[in-house]
């Protein structure tokens, strides 16, 4: 997957999260609110960390 679509879609998860969990009377069990909400703050972590990776050279084939 291309790291833009990636970065979409862990931004979603975090805005679904949250709004899920800040909603005085949410139509979703808290559980699956945070699972999203740390699904998609994974997702961004691991998606930067392969942009930088990516970009310094961790994939130089010699």
């Amino acid at each position: 997957m291309k790291s833009a679509l990636l970065a979409k879609i862990s931004f979603w998860l975090i805005v679904i999260g949250s709004m899920a969990l800040l909603t005085p009377e949410p139509a979703w069990p808290e559980w699956l609110a945070r699972m999203l909400l740390s699904a998609g703050v994974a997702l961004g972590v691991t998606t930067i960390g392969v942009l930088i990776w990516q970009r310094h050279g961790g994939n130089s084939e010699k």
